[in-house]
């Protein structure tokens, strides 16, 4: 067990820096609810484009605007 322990501390900085590598580089991801058929016109989640933003490109946006409000 603790060697699962201490694989997954050794491996989890490593997993998340390359998740922020990717939302830096291509922060565009594809909707998850048209994603069969392309682009849907009618889809709500990504209003027809086909690409909605990643979950970590929304996080570090919603960082970013607080540290803005808040400096201000």
């Amino acid at each position: 067990m603790a060697t699962v322990i201490a694989l997954l501390a050794v491996c989890l900085p490593f997993i998340t820096l390359s998740y922020i590598i990717v939302c830096l580089a291509w922060p565009w991801g594809r909707c998850t609810r048209c994603r069969p058929g392309g682009k849907n016109r009618t889809c709500r989640a990504c209003d027809g484009t086909g690409k909605r933003p990643r979950l970590g490109w929304q996080l570090y946006v919603y960082a970013r605007r607080l540290h803005r409000d808040g400096n201000h």
